[in-house]
């Protein structure tokens, strides 16, 4: 009769031989490294979320106009980080050192592989007009993607509201003599990719300060989006946290009714 067939080799045989395998000793490295890397962005967004604890909630939509007089609103600008800052075109001197070092900044960014749409909001509708924009653009030497935007003054003015951002208005002598200064609030706003406000920078800032601050906050949001959609679900949510709740859409503050000021 023919010989009866080996036997297979024990289990503890087959476990060896897997454990030798290149292929499994990879996966679990590649595994740990995603472990760690993900315990390294949760650990990073609890720090970050205990430092802007209490953080008012900035942003909202807005509807403005280009150099072009096209319609841009807030959610035309997702898909791309965005730097808001608000000024005006006549502001002597403070307005371009900030326009200069935000060109610096993201100038450096572009060689990093950090794109940012710089976008500028006019405080001064009356004279900063879609021309005025165009050709104050042209002649500095600013970023070439900065978006340039104006507005009726309400919807400027709905916008700088969503920011926070202070602006003086000038009087009916002053808009008529057209020369006059505008004293307002020196802070750029960061917009991630989904439209939610990340971080501000301030006029103290240095352009150092700034481009590493605005590296490490894009670096840290790609890095959790990128092992989010790597990630199971369950395993993605044990580590970096669930993500946080669908926003409820942001609407304008309601208006209050006048004044009524009884006859005397």
């Amino acid at each position: 009769p023919p010989p009866p067939p080996p036997l297979p080799p024990p289990a503890s045989s087959l476990i060896a031989k897997r454990l030798r395998s290149p292929v499994t000793w990879i996966s679990a490295a590649a595994t740990l490294t995603a472990l760690y890397a993900a315990y390294e962005i949760q650990y990073r967004r609890q720090l970050n979320r205990e430092r802007v604890a209490g953080r008012p909630d900035l942003g909202g939509p807005f509807e403005l106009l280009d150099v072009g007089g096209r319609t841009v609103r807030d959610t035309d600008l997702r898909g791309q980080w965005a730097l808001l800052y608000f000024g005006f075109t006549k502001c002597p001197d403070i307005c371009p050192q900030e326009m200069e070092k935000l060109t610096a900044v993201l100038t450096r960014l572009d060689a990093k592989g950090q794109p940012v749409l710089p976008v500028f909001i006019t405080i001064d509708p009356q004279r900063d007009d879609a021309a005025r924009l165009k050709g104050y653009f042209a002649e500095m030497d600013y970023h070439p993607r900065f978006m340039a935007l104006t507005g009726s003054f309400d919807a400027v003015k709905r916008a700088c509201r969503s920011y926070r951002v202070y602006f003086s208005k000038p009087t009916a002598e002053e808009m008529k003599d057209g020369d006059y200064l505008i004293d307002h609030s020196i802070i750029s706003y960061l917009v991630d990719p989904d439209g939610e406000f990340v971080e501000y920078f301030g006029k103290s800032l240095s352009a150092d300060e700034t481009e590493a601050k605005m590296t490490k906050l894009i670096g840290e949001w790609e890095a959790e989006r990128y092992w989010r959609t790597r990630l199971p679900a369950p395993l993605a949510n044990l580590v970096l946290g669930p993500p946080p709740p669908p926003k409820l859409p942001r609407q304008e503050l309601p208006r209050l009714p006048p004044k009524v000021v009884p006859k005397a």
